[in-house]
């Protein structure tokens, strides 16, 4: 594992973050902070968002295990002992390279976060108390195998909502909250065969989604450059940065 912090990287190369992370005291008469950037990728055509509005899951949501309660817009889950397995709800996704975001709280929840799944397990996002990771995953149920391919350490059990931006195209994934943390890595071999979104915890009560958005995703070819300064920003300072 890594410490990594992208506001160390501010300037660096040309690259840069919008003015910070999320105001908790916000004031009303300012304006909404602009969309979390994205890194690799450019947002083609917005394929569906989800705002959570009702008292019910929505019909395009599979319900798996769990207990999830839709509530003042957001989504609400929860492992239950019975199921021996962790929570999860799912969507249909038709693009296999995708930029999802959504907004989170850790409410209990020990850890929470998402896969981006075919027939089998692909990739996956895990959120945890002090840390945010991506994974390589294969196989389902008995035969599910995850690697984990980069992480961080990033303070999220503080009772407040954070944002994530998971961008995913051919065999890379990028990741980052807020606009302030980072983890982005190669999987060699990482499937194409990404069908659906799920959104899962595990771990205790509660964790919270809301304003759920996945977009087509289109590579930036700027890409290689700005891959290029990451890595050159973590040989000039090991620790505020890094690539695998």
């Amino acid at each position: 594992m890594r410490t990594s912090t992208i506001l160390g990287i501010l300037l660096i190369g040309g690259l840069s973050f919008p003015a910070g992370a999320q105001d908790k005291k916000a004031d009303p008469k300012k304006k909404a902070p602009p969309e979390p950037k994205t890194w690799m990728c450019k947002k083609g055509d917005l394929l569906w968002e989800e705002k959570w509005e009702g008292s019910e899951l929505p019909k395009d949501w599979y319900k798996g295990k769990g207990n999830w309660v839709v509530e003042s817009g957001n989504l609400k889950g929860a492992e239950l002992p019975a199921d021996a397995h962790h929570a999860y709800t799912s969507r249909k996704v038709t693009e296999a390279n995708a930029i999802i975001q959504f907004s989170f709280k850790l409410d209990g929840a020990k850890w929470m976060g998402g896969f981006f799944d075919g027939k089998e397990h692909v990739s996956a996002l895990s959120l945890n108390g002090d840390a945010f990771s991506i994974k390589k995953m294969s196989g389902i149920g008995p035969t599910s195998k995850s690697t984990e391919i980069d992480s961080t350490k990033m303070k999220l059990n503080d009772g407040a909502w954070h944002t994530v931006v998971w961008e995913i195209y051919g065999d890379e994934m990028v990741a980052a909250i807020d606009d302030l943390q980072m983890v982005l890595a190669k999987a060699e071999g990482l499937s194409s065969d990404r069908q659906h979104l799920e959104l899962n915890t595990g771990g205790g009560q509660w964790a919270l989604f809301k304003d759920v958005k996945i977009w087509k995703a289109e590579l930036d070819d700027k890409w290689p450059q700005k891959r290029a300064v990451i890595i050159q920003a973590m040989k000039k300072k090991p620790g505020a940065l890094g690539y695998k």
